[in-house]
């Protein structure tokens, strides 16, 4: 049996629920969750629950359909995470994904979790596995379901946590809840 080894910092990657299909006059920023995905985010919701995943700190793209997978997440009003929305997850590639995790330094914080789009999320994935191609298809040689969560630990904080040696944990889809 091998030795654990250490997790400075986990790392809850979450797809957005599903939304409604572009509309004649609506910005993609702006679209909603239809139905299907109102139901993901409440199966993904009780499973943070039953799991007790309470991220310290939560980054969420600003965009209409991750800030409401959001508010279903935490709806009890449960949770005491810190929440800051960002742009970047929603206009710039992976690298602002990265770029988040990579920020967190401070030793209180030993989990994350960000809300974003596809393909950034799989990107991100695919980055943080870099060392580890067999990890990245156990965890998503099927790709990304939405309202899915994928759990890594880094090792290491900061510049560290980004540098490829991620090791895979879960990935949950809203199927699995």
């Amino acid at each position: 049996m091998s030795p654990t080894q250490p997790t400075a910092l986990r790392v809850f990657l979450v797809r957005h629920a599903h939304a409604v299909w572009a509309m004649p006059g609506v910005r993609d920023f702006d679209r909603p969750l239809d139905d299907r995905g109102r139901e993901e985010a409440t199966r993904l919701a009780a499973t943070l629950t039953v799991n007790g995943f309470e991220p310290d700190l939560i980054f969420c793209s600003n965009a209409r359909r991750c800030v409401e997978t959001l508010a279903i997440l935490f709806a009890d009003g449960s949770g005491k995470s810190r929440v800051e929305q960002s742009d970047a997850l929603y206009a710039a590639g992976y690298k602002a994904y990265l770029d988040v995790i990579g920020s967190v330094r401070d030793e209180t914080v030993q989990s994350i979790m960000i809300i974003g789009h596809n393909p950034m999320i799989e990107e991100t994935a695919h980055a943080l596995f870099e060392h580890d191609a067999t990890a990245y298809e156990e965890a998503l040689g099927m790709g990304f379901p939405t309202a899915g969560l994928l759990i890594v630990d880094c090792p290491m904080k900061g510049d560290g946590a980004i540098n490829g040696n991620a090791r895979f944990v879960a990935l949950l889809s809203p199927v699995d809840a």
